[in-house]
Order: C-alpha cells, then sequence, then structure tokens
C-alpha cells in the first residue's frame, strides 16, 4: 500500500517537473528568439522570466482543471499542420479576392477516440481558413471553416472526417 502511493506520488512529480520544463524551454526559446544579438544578461533574464511564466503557467491549468487529454493522432497532426497552413492559406486568399467556392459556414465535428479536445481544438484552429469557435468536454467541436472540405487535420482528428453533420448549419 505504502509503494503504491509512493509510486503515485514519484508519477506525480515527474510529470509536473517535465510540464513545467516544456514550459520554460518553450518560453525560453520564445524569448530568446525575439532578441535580434543575444547577451548574457539577456539569457539570465529570459531563464528567470521564462523560469516564473513556466510554473505560473502550470497553476494556472490546474487552476482550471484542464488535461491534455488523449495523445491519438499527435505526431500525425503536427506533421500534417505545414500543409493545412499552406492550403488554408490559399483558401482565405480566394475567399478574399471573391473567387471560394462557397460561402464560408459552421461544422460541428467529434473529435475521435482518444484524442484531447483542447490540443486538438488548437491543432484545427492553426489553419488560416478554420476558426474553434467552441470546444465541449464532450469531444464536440464547433468550427467555422472557409472551404467545404475539410482540410488534412480535420480528416485525422474527427470521426466524421470534418463532414456537416445533420441539422448543423449556423450557429447556436
Amino acid at each position: 500500500m505504502g509503494g503504491e502511493a509512493h509510486t503515485d506520488a514519484a508519477r506525480t512529480v515527474r510529470a509536473a517537473v517535465i510540464e513545467v520544463g516544456t514550459w520554460w524551454a518553450a518560453l525560453f526559446g520564445l524569448t530568446v528568439m525575439s532578441i535580434s544579438s543575444v547577451g548574457p544578461v539577456d539569457l539570465a533574464v529570459a531563464g528567470a522570466a521564462g523560469g516564473g511564466a513556466a510554473f505560473a503557467a502550470r497553476w494556472v491549468r490546474l487552476a482550471a482543471g484542464v488535461t491534455l487529454g488523449g495523445t491519438r493522432g499527435a505526431l500525425r497532426a503536427v506533421l500534417l499542420l505545414p500543409w493545412s497552413v499552406v492550403r488554408g492559406f490559399g483558401l482565405l486568399v480566394a475567399s478574399l479576392l471573391g473567387s471560394a467556392e462557397r460561402a464560408p459556414a459552421f461544422r460541428q465535428v467529434a473529435v475521435r477516440g482518444g484524442t484531447g479536445v483542447g490540443w486538438a481544438g488548437l491543432a484545427l484552429a492553426a489553419s488560416p481558413d478554420t476558426c474553434v469557435v467552441q470546444a465541449d468536454d464532450d469531444g464536440e467541436v464547433r468550427v467555422h471553416a472557409l472551404g467545404s472540405d475539410p482540410g488534412p487535420v480535420e480528416r485525422l482528428l474527427t470521426r466524421q472526417g470534418g463532414q456537416f453533420r445533420p441539422g448543423e448549419g449556423g450557429p447556436r
């Protein structure tokens, strides 16, 4: 019994260290990339600010009760993102020039089992032609899309492959 509690505590601490370390690395990297010429003081400030922001990000996530969810399809979604962004940019330009194939519309899609709604919504929203307007805990995501066909990330992460569900045409 005591060994299980120790293992759970160690797992929780390990997860916290990984989460804070990941946040710190991302924020540190972002800060350093935004500086034109980096010196030792810049690195120290970026490290300290990134550390404080990493702990704050974890505390906010815990306070909000947000979890990562399942990671099914995450690697493929990341690999498909560049194509999805290029495709979405083309649809956005076509829409701005008035040569879009159809009017923008809302879609209600269900995220595939084993896929976290939070990160899936972020991946879907990364394309310029798709805006996630609602994500529910039950795995439903409402997107506003410019094109009639779902993009590659949407086809990968949703059960219907991004197709319209019956009776779903506009905002709620």
